[in-house]
């Protein structure tokens, strides 16, 4: 599906190579300014890419379009800015396909909870129910792809601002498109909750690869510490990692 080769942009990424087969869920960890925005933005191609290779389903990343990526895979950035005062419905529409109420997969409705929203100023919006509208957007941009079972989901911090119940709903959306087929890249910094649905794991630190593969294998006392320079302790509670940091102690 996605596979990057020895790519590097100074001072940011170092000779990251990486995998990501279809159907897997990956999640990219790390401290602030390991370099996971950048990595996926590059997966996006979003960025040049002055050594190395990132090809999609087999081609160049390079090779496509940006209406062409546009139908195969959504990125849903870390930051954004509002462009003008309108509803959100309206604001989503302008990435794909007319979305009202009437139109809003039921999926998407329940993972999300925005039909309600969709009629309402971005400017009224808070900052969790705006980060469900972009998520929204980036979704249903490719949502002929995820009916396919043939997306590719790259989404940069979507659990930021979310409450409880939206984050573990969320989670469980992307669970099922993964299931069908889907392909999902997403960074995150709850270690619990990408031990509890991640299949796999790159962790970065300082642009660098730490560990990357199966995420039991990538999220053990040795490797986080190594990242994020505390000492961890981690326990399996039913069949899930628990990941708790050491906060009295440092690692040396």
């Amino acid at each position: 599906m996605l596979e990057l080769e020895q790519v590097c942009i100074t001072q940011r990424l170092h000779n990251i190579d990486l995998k990501v087969g279809r159907g897997q869920h990956w999640h990219i960890l790390g401290e602030n300014g390991a370099g996971k925005s950048t990595l996926l933005q590059l997966m996006a191609g979003l960025l040049e890419i002055p050594h190395g290779h990132c090809r999609l389903n087999a081609h160049d990343i390079t090779d496509y379009s940006l209406p062409h990526l546009a139908r195969l895979r959504a990125y849903h950035a870390q930051q954004y800015t509002l462009p003008f005062d309108i509803p959100a419905q309206q604001y989503i529409s302008f990435y794909g396909q007319r979305l009202t109420a009437a139109t809003l997969p039921a999926a998407i409705e329940q993972a999300l909870d925005v039909a309600a929203l969709l009629p309402r100023p971005l400017t009224c919006l808070s900052g969790g129910e705006l980060q469900r509208i972009n998520l929204t957007r980036a979704i249903w941009q490719v949502w002929t792809a995820i009916a396919n079972a043939k997306a590719l989901l790259l989404l940069d911090e979507p659990l930021q601002g979310l409450d409880v119940r939206h984050q573990l709903t969320l989670m469980k959306f992307v669970e099922q498109l993964v299931a069908a087929g889907n392909t999902v890249v997403l960074s995150s910094h709850d270690l619990n909750l990408s031990a509890r649905f991640a299949s796999h794991a790159l962790l970065l630190k300082q642009g660098q690869a730490v560990a990357c593969g199966n995420i039991e294998q990538v999220c053990t006392e040795a490797n986080l510490a190594q990242a994020y320079g505390l000492a961890f302790d981690i326990s399996n509670n039913q069949n899930a990692l628990q990941i708790q940091p050491r906060w009295s102690s440092a690692t040396t």
